[in-house]
């Protein structure tokens, strides 16, 4: 039988293995994880990223509600204990999300100078946040204004073509990028990155957030950073609360163009 969404036996054998070792490891405290982690595959394989049975199951075993925390809590504290240190300032969040991490950031790093998001993507009330946000049709309005650091927190790879954001940050006056990604190996591959994409934007949760195969190794990302700028890779987090896939960082400091 073929998956609707074509993923293969072994990415779905892969995904529910992974949900398993990730919810011991993050204390999702799930009652029988290994019969949970089956259930919601095979309702994936023969329904799809939208089966409403699978996103019932996320709610009614309360891995839903627990996952989020997890990344409101644990992923946000954990990356930002990890990325603030090379935060400069005054610093911006490019493609923010919905903020729990910009705040993070900001508790250990200081407030973004302006964090920046698609009005459409998430349903979060900017006018509620401590820092100001701008639409990214908006960004060329900050030229003039002088930043450190610009951060992108795993985000090109959902962009269908991520050169036009890019160009358009190298228009601002901004002396580093920071940016954090996934990245291809011989564990995570292409297919199952974009099952795991699918599965947190349109399954665990409801976001307007492409979903595209620009993932790339390592040494796939600092080639395509490198036009803008020195390249260096600055560590990888192996185990980052809630997600199945290390997450690896860069900085890229900027050349006069």
């Amino acid at each position: 039988m073929e998956e609707p969404l074509g993923y293969s036996e072994q990415a779905l054998t892969r995904f529910g293995s992974r949900l398993v070792r990730l919810w011991d490891r993050d204390g999702f405290d799930v009652e029988d994880a290994v019969g949970t982690a089956r259930l919601l595959t095979l309702l994936l394989r023969q329904q799809g990223m939208d089966s409403p049975a699978a996103a019932q199951l996320l709610v009614d075993t309360g891995i839903r509600d627990r996952w989020n925390k997890v990344f409101a809590e644990g992923r946000s504290a954990v990356a930002a204990e990890w990325i603030a240190p090379h935060l400069g300032t005054p610093w911006l969040d490019v493609l923010a999300g919905d903020f729990t991490l910009t705040r993070g950031l900001a508790r250990i790093g200081g407030q973004p100078a302006v964090a920046v998001e698609r009005r459409s993507a998430y349903q979060t009330d900017w006018a509620g946040l401590d820092f100001p946000v701008i639409d990214l049709d908006e960004l060329g309005g900050l030229r003039g204004q002088a930043f450190d650091t610009a951060f992108l927190g795993t985000v090109l790879h959902h962009e269908r073509d991520f050169g036009p954001l890019l160009e358009q940050l190298a228009a601002l006056d901004c002396r580093r990028w920071l940016v954090a990604e996934n990245c291809l190996d011989a564990e995570n591959d292409e297919e199952f990155h974009l099952l795991v994409d699918e599965f947190f934007n349109r399954c665990l949760n409801t976001f307007d957030v492409p979903c595209v195969p620009q993932h790339r190794t390592r040494e796939g990302w600092m080639a395509a950073l490198s036009e803008y700028g020195t390249v260096t890779h600055v560590g990888q987090r192996a185990a980052m609360p809630g997600i199945p896939f290390p997450y690896d960082l860069f900085l890229v400091e900027r050349t006069a163009r």
